[in-house]
């Protein structure tokens, strides 16, 4: 395989990478989440140490950006350190962006060790889905994570591998089997309606990708994403409408008449969110604007909503610019397999953050915040 046959450091990055996705199918295992991260600070160490690379000169606006959100975090986890996991996982977060920004040019050599981790987990999880059910496999209503601790994980693992099989995977009869089959099967057969959502919104990105790269229809493909994008605001914005208005008798119409999204699931959600905001909400100007702690004393599945209880309105602001700064220097990069990559990812990690706090997972964070690093360290190279 080619990334065996390059250097020591890339075959390191892309074990390291490899091993990421199996990690993440033994989560129960809390300790080797924080394995991972002792791991990956020091391969950024290291890389640090080997490249020496000039701080002064290669800052960017979006690294201030990150530095910024890290002493956020900081001072919110200060508040209260009985939920130091929490906060580690999301500094982690962090680390990888800056991975990112250090390993770019190592990474575009992993392309093998990602499409085969991502073969090897839809196939490993497929298989075991077959083995439990036998021949009611395509009757599975609720495959209970198979490998992974619930169905939201399990779908995320298949939908991240889709992205990446499809942008490093040789071309095959197996790849496009894989990708409109053995995909689309484990999500649908699944309790995972929004990511079945997401992996056809994925599919809408790649086609943008094959638009501009082999049409070179650039700026029709920018206008569709553009569109595509505003079109996901708008519907996370009308899901949690409910909130602010205490009714939540639209959402039977809204999700009511469909078999993708669960009603009864998105009611459950409601209130969990109101319950979690009774015990403990932000009151005072200071707690509005800069968060109150990583402890919501009851689980927020919410991306969203847990970054405004955590880093208040300033944060989610920060976040705001990083994605800005993020997607402007993709735009206008040349790195365009890269762009894409991390325009899919964004779309996984912020629509599955609806109903799950998708940054305080390493599974859903990492990779967004690997390639968005990336993403900036290509600006202006080509």
């Amino acid at each position: 395989m080619r990334y065996l046959k390059s250097g020591r450091k890339e075959y390191a990055l892309s074990i390291f990478l490899f091993i990421k996705q199996f990690v993440d199918m033994l989560y129960k295992w809390q300790w080797l989440d924080i394995a991972m991260v002792l791991l990956a600070l020091c391969m950024l160490g290291y890389q640090y140490l080997l490249v020496r690379p000039d701080l002064k000169k290669e800052f960017r606006t979006a690294d201030a950006v990150v530095v910024a959100l890290a002493v956020l975090s900081t001072v919110s986890f200060l508040r209260d350190i009985s939920a130091y996991q929490a906060y580690i996982k999301v500094m982690s977060a962090f680390l990888l962006y800056f991975m990112g920004r250090l390993y770019y040019d190592r990474v575009l050599e992993c392309d093998d060790a990602l499409a085969l981790s991502s073969y090897l987990i839809v196939y490993i999880n497929f298989i075991h889905r077959i083995v439990n059910f036998g021949s009611h496999f395509l009757q599975v209503k609720n495959a209970e994570g198979d490998f992974y601790f619930y169905d939201t994980d399990m779908a995320y693992a298949i939908v991240l591998a889709f992205i990446f099989i499809a942008m490093f995977a040789r071309n095959s009869i197996f790849k496009y089997i894989t990708l409109f089959l053995v995909c689309p099967y484990m999500l649908i057969c699944s309790d995972a309606g929004i990511q079945t959502i997401l992996l056809a919104v994925i599919a809408v990105v790649l086609l943008m990708y094959v638009l501009e790269v082999a049409l070179k229809k650039k700026k029709l493909a920018m206008a569709g994403l553009g569109l595509l994008i505003l079109g996901l605001m708008m519907a996370v914005a009308l899901i949690y409408i409910p909130l602010l208005t205490d009714d939540t008798s639209g959402t039977w119409a809204i999700f009511g008449g469909n078999t993708v999204l669960d009603v009864t699931n998105m009611e459950s959600r409601y209130a969990q969110w109101q319950q979690v905001y009774a015990i403990r909400k932000p009151e005072t100007i200071l707690e509005i604007m800069f968060g109150i702690s990583f402890n919501t004393h009851l689980p927020l599945m919410s991306f969203y909503l847990k970054l405004l209880y955590t880093v208040g309105v300033a944060g989610a602001l920060l976040v705001l610019v990083l994605m800005l700064q993020v997607f402007k220097a993709a735009y206008k990069g040349e790195d365009r397999k890269s762009f894409y990559i991390t325009v899919m990812l964004a779309i996984l990690m912020l629509g599955s953050g609806v109903t799950f706090n998708t940054m305080e997972s390493l599974q859903m964070s990492w990779f967004m915040m690997l390639f968005a690093g990336m993403v900036i360290s290509a600006e202006g190279r080509e």
